[in-house]
């Protein structure tokens, strides 16, 4: 695991948050939901799956912010994110591929963050090291 300061992991963490909800509000609700559907079914997608990403989108976005639930998170974003990837590569459409690397890479990097570096000095002063 990563060794990162715990404000170096909230900061990445409210960042990866704040973009993966909007992104994934504007796939659920409003005109661009519309634009959205339009995209995946040219992608060879059934009817409808952006609300599933969408959905997905919102609650890793929001579960990377619980500490419990950030890992979890953090996987199901970058599975999406890697889902993203390869949509783009295949449909040859080489600049969208920009968004999926950053926001994959660090949601990889908030999954494999440690985030209480202190919990394991606690464990290793119980049994006298």
């Amino acid at each position: 695991m990563i060794r990162l300061p715990r404000a170096a992991v909230w900061a990445c963490a409210i960042f990866v948050a704040v973009a993966f909800v909007y992104v994934g509000i504007r796939k659920v609700e409003g005109p661009s939901a519309i634009r959205w559907a339009e995209m995946f079914v040219n992608w060879g997608y059934p009817a409808n799956t952006q609300y599933v990403v969408g959905l997905l989108e919102i609650l890793g976005g929001l579960g990377v912010l619980i500490p419990k639930w950030r890992r979890a998170a953090a996987a199901i974003l970058v599975a999406l994110m890697f889902g993203a990837l390869c949509t783009h590569a295949v449909h040859a459409e080489f600049p969208r591929l920009i968004p999926p690397l950053v926001l994959g890479g660090l949601a990889f990097l908030l999954y494999w963050s440690r985030l209480h570096p202190g919990r394991e000095q606690a464990t290793h002063r119980g049994i006298g090291v």
